[in-house]
């Protein structure tokens, strides 16, 4: 995975957690897919990118953080994330905000370490 172009990690574990800075929705190619749940979709995949390069997966995650460009788009992102998660669902909180130009979703998340 590349680096991302500003002065932030895209991962810092502290103890057991993984603490994984948010991801938008860009393709490998640098662009953004057109609509909420393609991009969702993305977002949640650049996540797993991520949670792989640390040796974690999606049912690893204990929190998720979601920025909406809309807070309007809140059920068409539930409908994306219930595709991805089952329960026990991760602890989440969602807000509407204002994204980078053309991103309509961030994710970000904390993972923890399982203990043997």
């Amino acid at each position: 995975m590349s680096r991302p172009p500003a002065p932030y990690s895209p991962a810092r574990r502290a103890g057991d957690l993984l603490f994984v800075s948010g991801q938008l929705g860009y393709l490998p190619d640098g662009s953004l897919p057109e609509g909420l749940a393609a991009q969702a979709r993305q977002a949640l995949a650049n996540l797993d990118a991520v949670l792989a390069e640390h040796g974690l997966g999606r049912d690893d995650i204990v929190k998720c953080q979601v920025f909406l460009s809309s807070i309007a788009d809140w059920a068409a992102f539930n409908a994306v994330y219930e595709e991805h998660f089952s329960r026990p669902y991760p602890a989440r909180s969602a807000l509407g905000v204002h994204l980078h130009p053309g991103a309509l979703v961030e994710i970000e998340a904390v993972a923890a370490y399982r203990t043997p």
